[in-house]
């Protein structure tokens, strides 16, 4: 894989930055992880750190040469920081609420993935021209997708900041999953945490997408954003990755199309593939099923192994 990427995080107007990035790298594969945590409630940092770190980890020990399921990979890799960051809060003395949100995105054999819970986001830009974004998990993301709100008012919203989604809370998180992406030379996959897109316009960022050094072009871009937002910016972070290889000739993993999960729905799939999994045991009412202290014990790498063994599918199929 032929690629270039690079990261940069500046601590903006805050007092403390509370975002954290970070990526690793296999022959194979690159993963991108961006954790924004909740200023509003104590330890966001460190709910930001548990997120990037387990991703990271998980992906690091990975024995198997390639990731066969990605989008389970970073759903449960996502599941699995959420029950890291709650027991981390209940084992604080006092208790605290760590929160955050999170952008993550799996490049694999010429094929991107992406995930995210919150407002943390990922952008794909083409020949140079913003493509698509990620739609936030907040209450004028959905009024912009209705029509309601356009890109430049939800900027100015009194409610921009309500998240319907993160990690840490006492509801576990819902994950938007991305379609499987084919890449083509020059695409450039941004993840970011929300000081730089409320600071810079799809538009404002493209103009740094096409410069030859990427990594004083995203360094600049942040420092772009500080300026401009000044004494009300926030932390703003970015991991940046820009494709420079052929079009895989792979196929593709799991041809699906975009898709929310959420652990309930991941184990209630398996349950339906793998009746006999004791493992998996069948729910005895109708209340979403529950992780068992044995399961958020398994190694990640065990779990996603038996959701790939024997489930095959669980987004909507196109």
């Amino acid at each position: 894989m032929k690629y270039s990427i690079t990261q940069f995080t500046l601590r903006g107007a805050r007092r403390v930055n509370e975002d954290r990035i970070g990526y690793a790298e296999r022959d194979n594969a690159v993963l991108m992880a961006v954790a924004d945590g909740l200023g509003g409630h104590r330890g966001g940092d460190i709910a930001a750190e548990i997120l990037v770190q387990t991703l990271l980890h998980s992906f690091q020990t990975l024995r198997h040469p390639v990731v066969q399921r990605p989008s389970v990979f970073l759903a449960l890799g996502i599941l699995q920081a959420h029950h890291a960051i709650v027991a981390r809060g209940q084992d604080s003395q006092p208790p605290i609420e760590p929160r955050t949100t999170c952008v993550a995105c799996l490049v694999q054999n010429g094929y991107a993935y992406w995930a995210h819970v919150g407002d943390s986001r990922l952008y794909l830009f083409r020949q140079n021209r913003f493509l698509l974004r990620t739609q936030d998990h907040t209450t004028i993301e959905e009024l912009h997708q209705g029509g309601l709100l356009t890109e430049k008012e939800m900027l100015e919203h009194p409610q921009k900041s309500h998240l319907l989604n993160c990690l840490g809370a006492a509801t576990k998180p819902t994950i938007s999953m991305s379609e499987e992406t084919l890449l083509q030379p020059g695409d450039v996959l941004l993840a970011c945490t929300d000081g730089l897109w409320e600071a810079l316009a799809p538009e404002e960022i493209e103009r740094y997408m096409g410069a030859k050094a990427l990594d004083e072009a995203v360094e600049e871009m942040l420092y772009s954003a500080v300026r401009k937002k000044r004494h009300g910016c926030d932390n703003v972070s970015a991991v940046c990755l820009r494709w420079e290889d052929a079009i895989t000739k792979n196929p593709p993993l799991q041809g699906n199309a975009a898709a929310q999960i959420n652990e309930a729905m991941l184990r209630d799939e398996a349950r339906h593939h793998l009746p006999h999994v004791t493992r998996l045991p069948p729910r005895k009412s109708s209340a979403p099923a529950e992780v068992t202290d044995d399961d958020r014990k398994k190694p990640l790498e065990s779990r996603i192994q038996e959701i790939e063994d024997f489930l095959k599918k669980f987004e909507p199929k196109v």
